[in-house]
């Protein structure tokens, strides 16, 4: 292999430093933030020193969660995510680990025509307070979300809903082809709403193998098998689910024996878990997208020639096969949902095209400091990114590096959370990741997040064209023909450059060799089920 370009050492050394950074902010954590929950013998897990559970001691098993929402209230923002991470709550359908839509609380249903589906509720199912799941307490928890959550609405257009014993039949205001994708959504997970619902912030009354005995917002949830469950009860007796929101932080939790399970330990730490003999590891390509949002009413990038000069200018197959592992991605949908990935293109990584765009948009750099300007304004922009994700942070270095090589300034801010800076449109770029395959479909996610005005269009995005291939997604029944909408509408987003899309990224579970059942499905909406136990 011939000498490093200056480019690649520059971006080599930001990517050490960002690793130096990054593992001496994690061994310089603070414990307490992550409160423990040892027995009093000091013992991590409430398993013997064999790692067997103990002569008549309860099972336990204390469970690493990367992300914790508001509340446990599921009909509340995203918190219902956390409670089927947990195998606290349940929907009615849900997706396997092929993506397919399997029964859950309903064991049943069919479409009648474009606008009716009827669903058969299991029988013999009970909330965690033994009352009974009919047809109607899911009708009255549906609603319930609806009327709760601004996503509600636009996810399921309901007309009205009829309950008759275990049979419910929904009606939509128009013909809603991904509603069986949209209604596995954790926001509709069943609640008993006959119950205290004012207690449901911190007890959920649900379905699920496992329920809530206690909760510390933003650090633990604790919960003990359901012993009436549908699905049979689950051997393990309680689990402490404990918030490690850094990825790093995470890995030395499991390290030390804190733990003993986590998700998503950052790639600079998965060395640790090699030995066989003491761990297991699950890793799977996710539908997670790893991407980047262009504010598009900023000066600077309200000019789509800016907009593909920066997507020219970044390397995605070096960040995937160097930095992050997974792959270079191409557009919102990974090569492994079938919405058209091999019909789009997207942007590989040519700086020269970069730098001829640049110049065509009138940027030259008048004053030999390396980055352009036009008009007296410097091409630099801030791009805000959340600290707790060690691909962010890695991929963000190299990002700035790369695009310095073409003139841009880049300047990176980090916030625990980017929700407010985003929605406030109080950011040039943002870099975060998303699953984009959250309903088995495309109209989600193009509803969602590309539609002019959608509630997660942060960056003021518009294209009438794309709102009219989104709109006839509605009323698509057909399969191959959804996908090829999805195609086009990719291809206008690619074109447009109004966001970059930079790698799909792996997820993984860890955990002792001595736990069992734990399973990392694609879609991130579950973690744990009624089968994970500990030998």
């Amino acid at each position: 292999m011939g000498s490093m370009s200056k480019v690649q050492k520059t971006w080599l050394l930001a990517i050490i430093s960002m690793m130096i950074i990054l593992l001496l902010a994690a061994c310089g954590k603070d414990n307490n933030s992550t409160p423990s929950s040892s027995d009093a013998a000091g013992k991590p897990s409430g398993v013997d020193a064999s790692g067997a559970a103990g002569e008549g001691k309860k099972s336990h098993l204390n469970v690493a969660l990367f992300w914790l929402g508001s509340s446990l209230d599921p009909a509340d923002e995203w918190n219902g995510w956390t409670l089927t991470r947990a195998a606290i709550g349940e929907t009615l359908v849900q997706f396997d680990e092929q993506m397919k839509m399997v029964p859950k609380l309903a064991d049943k249903w069919d479409r009648i025509d474009d606008t009716t589906w009827h669903f058969h509720i299991r029988d013999g199912v009970t909330f965690h307070n033994g009352h009974p799941v009919t047809a109607d307490a899911v009708k009255k928890s549906i609603e319930r979300s609806i009327s709760l959550n601004e996503r509600g609405q636009s996810t399921l257009p309901i007309k009205s809903m009829t309950a008759k014993g275990q049979d419910l039949t929904i009606k939509t205001t128009q013909p809603d082809a991904s509603l069986l994708g949209n209604i596995a959504e954790p926001l509709f997970i069943i609640v008993d709403t006959s119950a205290d619902t004012s207690k449901f912030k911190s007890e959920p009354i649900a379905t699920g193998p496992f329920m809530v005995t206690g909760y510390k917002p933003d650090q633990e949830i604790q919960v003990k098998k359901y012993d009436k469950y549908w699905g049979g009860a689950a051997d393990l007796d309680t689990m402490t689910l404990k918030y490690i929101k850094d990825d790093n932080t995470r890995a030395l939790a499991l390290q030390s024996g804190e733990i003993d399970v986590a998700s998503n330990v950052g790639r600079s730490q998965m060395p640790l878990f090699q030995d066989q003999t003491q761990y297991t590891i699950d890793e799977i390509p996710s539908l997670r997208t790893q991407f980047v949002w262009f504010n598009t009413t900023h000066s600077l990038l309200s000019d789509v020639k800016v907009r593909r000069a920066i997507s020219y200018g970044i390397d995605r197959e070096m960040y995937a096969n160097t930095l992050v592992g997974g792959q270079a991605a191409k557009g919102p949908f990974t090569s492994a949902l079938p919405f058209g990935y091999d019909k789009i293109t997207g942007y590989d990584y040519e700086p020269a095209k970069a730098k001829q765009l640049l110049d065509e948009a009138g940027y030259k750099d008048t004053d030999g400091d390396g980055i352009r300007d036009r008009d007296g304004k410097k091409l630099s922009l801030q791009l805000i990114l959340n600290s707790a994700y060690e691909s962010d942070s890695v991929v963000a270095a190299a990002m700035q590096s790369q695009l310095k090589e073409i003139g841009v300034g880049l300047e990176l801010t980090s916030y625990e959370d980017l929700t407010d800076h985003q929605k406030s449109g109080n950011y040039d770029l943002a870099l975060t990741s998303i699953n984009t395959g959250i309903t088995g479909d495309p109209q989600y996610i193009l509803d969602f997040y590309f539609k002019t005005g959608a509630e997660w269009n942060v960056g003021g995005y518009s294209n009438p064209k794309l709102d009219e291939l989104i709109e006839r997604l509605h009323s698509e029944f057909d399969v191959e023909k959804r996908y090829a909408l999805a195609a086009e509408a990719q291809q206008i987003i690619l074109d447009d450059a109004a966001y970059m899309f930079l790698t799909y990224t792996p997820i993984n579970i860890v955990g002792k060799s001595n736990v069992k059942g734990a399973t990392m499905y694609p879609i991130d909406f579950y973690l744990l089920d009624r089968n994970i136990k500990v030998e």
